[in-house]
């Protein structure tokens, strides 16, 4: 083989690398999108859940005014 042959492979070679690449963080990315959206819900249910405990507490001490509660961070959506 001549290096210009060679160097022809090497091209389609290293082409090659970058497109199994590419496509391996499409799909990392895409996974970890629909993890993020899983895990926010997830956040949301389990806050949603904490302030309903919480009022439950407050009404079984007879407390009339709403207690601080925990609210969702800006960041989770």
């Amino acid at each position: 083989m001549t290096a210009g042959n060679q160097m022809q492979v090497d091209a389609l070679v290293a082409l090659q690398e970058a497109e199994v690449r590419e496509e391996f963080l499409k799909q990392r990315t895409l996974l970890l999108g629909q993890h993020l959206v899983m895990q926010k819900q997830e956040n949301k249910a389990l806050l949603d859940k904490i302030n309903g405990l919480e009022a439950d507490l407050r009404l079984a001490k007879g407390d009339s005014d709403p207690a601080i509660t925990v609210t969702e961070h800006p960041n989770n959506g």
